[in-house]
Formats: C-alpha cells, sequence, structure tokens
C-alpha cells in the first residue's frame, strides 16, 4: 500500500491523494486551491502521471467543495476511461460549482488576456457525463477487487466519508467531516463497524475547539439585527454552498420565533443557484427540515413577506447598486473568503461605512483578504481585487464551522481505531497539534506534497517498544458477564493472557483487583504482600 499527496497536505485546498492499494490506483478527490489562478491551483497532476503513466482505475470524490472537485475536469483529460464516483447531491452540486468556475474563468480571461482558462464547458460537460452516483451506507464494487462505502460525513449536503475494502488492506479517507448536527446537514454517525488498516484523516481544526454552535448562531444573529437597528446594513460573506444555506435559515428561524426582528434579506452570487438546488433534494436534508417544508408547503430558502417570515429575494446583477441605499438589510453573497464574487462589489462600499458590518462565518485561508480582513483595526487599509478601500464598519467573525473540532476529530479516530493515520487537510501548526493528541495510541504520519508514505511499514523512527504499546491500546477482547448467587464474574477467553495488552500491564501478576466506577472497571495487578 502506498499513498501519495498530489496536493492538499499541510494546506486547506487542491485535496487531491493517490492510493495505491492491490494493483489498483486511486484517486481520492481532485481540488484545487480555491484563492490561487492558473497552475497554481492545482495540485501536481504531473506528479501523478509520473507515479502511474496510463493507469487510474479509480477516482472517488468526497463532497461537491472545489478545493475536492475543482481539478476533476483536467483529470478526466489525461485519464477519460477512468471510473469517478460520488453521492447523487454531490454530483448535482457540483455540475453548478464546475459551471460558475468556467464562467469566472471565462470573464477574467477576457479582462487578462494573458490569462488562460484550466478548462472549458466541453470538459466540465464531460466530467457530468461520466461522474456516477451512488447512494449511501451501501457497500459496492466499482472495480475488480475493490469494496466501497460512503459513510455521511455531516459537513454539508452530500458529503461522505470513504471506506474501501481490498485483499491488501483497508483504507477510510475522511474527506470533510462535522459531528454537530447543522440545519441543512446532519452530523456525522460514529463508524465504529469499520476499523481501517489506515485513516486518512483532515485536519483543518486540529489545534482548536469549537464553541457552542447555537450559541454562535445566535451571536450572528443577534448582531446582524442590531447593525440593522442602528440603520446599517450587514454583508456575509459566505462559501455558495453550504454555509450560505445556514446562515438564511439561522436568520429565518430566529425572526420567525421572535429572538430578532423581521427585516429584508438578500442572496446573490452563485448562492441563488444552490439554494434552487437544495429545493429538488430536499429528500437529503435532515427530517426537521424536511418535516418543515412539508407542513408550511413553503419553499426551503425563498418567500414572500408574510406575518412571521422575512423576505428573502435573489438578486440579479443589474439589482446590485439598488443594495447601497439607506434601507437597512442584510446580504448573504459568495465568495466567503472575499477572494472573488459579488460580496468583494459590496465589501468595497459597505467597508467604508461605520453604520454597516461585515460578519465573516467560516475559514479564512491564511492568504485571503478575508483573513487579512480579520487582523485589521478601523481605520486601516484594505485591497480588494487591486482597489484600496479604508475600513471603518463593524467586522466580527463567527464560528460556524462545518468541520469537526480537534475533540470531535480525535472521538472519530478512537471509534475507527485505525493502525495508522495520515494528516492531511490542515495548516501546519493544526496538524502537528492534532498529531500529538493521537500519536501514543496510532502511528500518525503527516503528508507532505509529493512524498510517497507505505503506511502499513513500520517507520524507521519508531522503536518495536513503541509500536508495542501502540498495538497493544488497539487490541479488544470480548468476554462474557455471569451472575450468580456468590456475585458477578467476568470470563474471557485464554488468548487475552497471551496477548501484547495483557502481558504490557499484569505479566508476572498471579491476581488482579477490579474496582468498579460508574461505566468503568478499573484493573491492576497485586502484589505478594496484597490482599
Amino acid at each position: 500500500m502506498q499513498f501519495t499527496a498530489l496536493g492538499g497536505a499541510a494546506e486547506v485546498g487542491a485535496s487531491c491523494m493517490l492510493l495505491q492499494i492491490a494493483g489498483k490506483n486511486i484517486l481520492l478527490d481532485a481540488g484545487i486551491r480555491v484563492n490561487r489562478r492558473g497552475d497554481e491551483s492545482l495540485p501536481d497532476l504531473n506528479k501523478l502521471e509520473e507515479i502511474i503513466g496510463d493507469d487510474l482505475h479509480l477516482v472517488l470524490i468526497s463532497h461537491a467543495h472545489l478545493d475536492h472537485t475543482g481539478a476533476l475536469p483536467l483529470v478526466l483529460k489525461r485519464y477519460p476511461t477512468v471510473k469517478v464516483y460520488c453521492t447523487l447531491p454531490t454530483k448535482r452540486i457540483l455540475e453548478i460549482l464546475l459551471e460558475d468556475t468556467v464562467k469566472i474563468m471565462e470573464q477574467e480571461a477576457e479582462e487578462d488576456k494573458s490569462e488562460v482558462p484550466l478548462y472549458n464547458r466541453e470538459m466540465v460537460e464531460r466530467v457530468l457525463w461520466v461522474l456516477q452516483d451512488t447512494p449511501f451506507s451501501r457497500w459496492f464494487q466499482p472495480i475488480e477487487g475493490v469494496e466501497v462505502y460512503f459513510h455521511p460525513a455531516g459537513h454539508v449536503m452530500g458529503a461522505a466519508c470513504i471506506f474501501i475494502k481490498t485483499a491488501e488492506g483497508t483504507v477510510a479517507y475522511s474527506g470533510d467531516i462535522a459531528t454537530v448536527a447543522q440545519r441543512t446537514a446532519s452530523g456525522m454517525e460514529k463508524a465504529d463497524f469499520f476499523q481501517p488498516d489506515l485513516l486518512i484523516l483532515e485536519s483543518t481544526y486540529g489545534d482548536g475547539v469549537h464553541a457552542n454552535r447555537k450559541t454562535e448562531e445566535q451571536r450572528l444573529a443577534q448582531a446582524i439585527a442590531q447593525v440593522i437597528e442602528r440603520g446599517g446594513t450587514v454583508l456575509v460573506p459566505s462559501f455558495a454552498f453550504g454555509r450560505a444555506q445556514e446562515i438564511i435559515l439561522i436568520l429565518k428561524s430566529s425572526i420567525l420565533s421572535g429572538v430578532i426582528p423581521k427585516f429584508p434579506i438578500f442572496v446573490d452570487g452563485m448562492v441563488r443557484a444552490i439554494c434552487d438546488a437544495y429545493t429538488d433534494l430536499v429528500e437529503y436534508l435532515p427530517e426537521k427540515l424536511r418535516n418543515w417544508v412539508k407542513n408550511s408547503r413553503q419553499l426551503v430558502f425563498w418567500n414572500r413577506p408574510s406575518k412571521n417570515l422575512p423576505e428573502v429575494t435573489k438578486l440579479v446583477p443589474t439589482e446590485r447598486i439598488m443594495m447601497f441605499n439607506p434601507k437597512p438589510k442584510c446580504i448573504i453573497s459568495s465568495s466567503g473568503m472575499l477572494s472573488g464574487g459579488p460580496s468583494v462589489y459590496y465589501a468595497r462600499v459597505l467597508a467604508t461605512d461605520p453604520k454597516n458590518a461585515i460578519f465573516l462565518t467560516g475559514y479564512q485561508d491564511e492568504e485571503s483578504p478575508g483573513r487579512r480582513l480579520m487582523e485589521l483595526q478601523t481605520g486601516d487599509p484594505l485591497v480588494l481585487e487591486d482597489k484600496e478601500i479604508t475600513v471603518e464598519c463593524e467586522v466580527n467573525k463567527y464560528n460556524l464551522s462545518a468541520h469537526a473540532d480537534q475533540i470531535q476529530l480525535c472521538q472519530q479516530v478512537s471509534y475507527m481505531n485505525p493502525k495508522t493515520v495520515i494528516l492531511v487537510h490542515g495548516e501546519w501548526h493544526a496538524i502537528q497539534t492534532l498529531r500529538r493528541k493521537l500519536v501514543l495510541k496510532h502511528i500518525v504520519l503527516p503528508a507532505q506534497n509529493g512524498e510517497t508514505i507505505e503506511p502499513t511499514r513500520q517507520p524507521e523512527w519508531i522503536s518495536d517498544y513503541t509500536l508495542q504499546k501502540i498495538e497493544a491500546e488497539q487490541l479488544t477482547f470480548y468476554g462474557t458477564l455471569e451472575t450468580n448467587d456468590e456475585g458477578i464474574t467476568f470470563r474471557f477467553d485464554k488468548t487475552l493472557l497471551n496477548s501484547a495488552q495483557w502481558k504490557q500491564f499484569f505479566e508476572g501478576y498471579t491476581e488482579v483487583k477490579a474496582k468498579f466506577m460508574g461505566k468503568w472497571l478499573h484493573v491492576r495487578g497485586l502484589g505478594p504482600d496484597e490482599g
């Protein structure tokens, strides 16, 4: 078994992982760096060709975000006969995202004649023709000798953890995961039924612990209401897929329940098309939201003003200039890092007025304008698409992350109990912090782009003793509990006595003593003078 990160190692972006197992070459995602342009945005597809030549057997897509899918047209250009699988919602959303990407690249090429689009509409159509969808939570065999299972990952609609079984070994690829329930995606359920040899794990927030989700939602809704009350306009730059839909529903729910007053909400950019797609994918939404749609007979996102609900309106480009009128309002628009899209158009004007506010709600790449905005003081300059403005408006950040934090990531690792963990999809500090939490119980390898790892091979830097300790932590033995008039007896098979785990703690003891504490049974060896 071999693993090579072509992108997405020690970074958030361009996720593209090559897994070589059981004589097959499998690509896990094919993303771009969304804040870069041209070849700098791409994973190393030349390295892919150098390693495997023409023999790519399978591509598996975890979810539709462009940092996991944006390079897919180029992969299929090089490997036109490869099989590609994802879930149905991912396929539907990916069509919108890729078509919008082509549109943006064409516009940029018109503005800058030296800019050459990475791919065209014909290449996108090829992706949509080849892409095959498969249900969640069912094993299937896409190619001979390889079984695959898409486990709901909770990150966004359609997102999956990908489980792989072969004769050589088993692998889990997390993609992006979220364990806390959102309004448009249920949290990932524990995957304790699959214990892989290798887990390839995202590490976006491997160095942090999220604030309470409901508390952050309330903070955001109330902060927006305060800006509205003082006569200002709020811009919420949002990822078009996932985050924007969450914010719309947070505000609608807060207004419907009377927590905040009613005000108009305007939606712009690619957010509009994604919201429309959700309408056709209602069966993939959480049960609570499905029931609301059914019982209210309302569209999921759009509605005219009513007694209890605000007006939620799609904006078209010709209407954007009207958003600078003095009427209080909230604008939700792509992109989430202020790296492009209509949100930049609005921010250039709104940021110069102290009555207004820009509220960020998601991950901000270290090189993004959104990250720079977070670091500024009032009155500082900010450059947005080559235009410098002075930031006078209120700026704040709210943690509505759709990624698991350090505690939640560690919990998922404990459920799957892999022999080896490879950490990807995170800045270096986050990866190293998470590694320190996992290294006592697992072999943990931080990936580097372009480096090939043999994950099932004992690393040179790990001693036999340390390896034995890790293996001992991973062993599990099942017993039975029997009760009679004399008391309670736990019985285990004799193989427990010969295991490294038992010998590590109890070799040389003729007796042990157990103490029951809540749901835990603590066992210790008794010395010759102890009763």
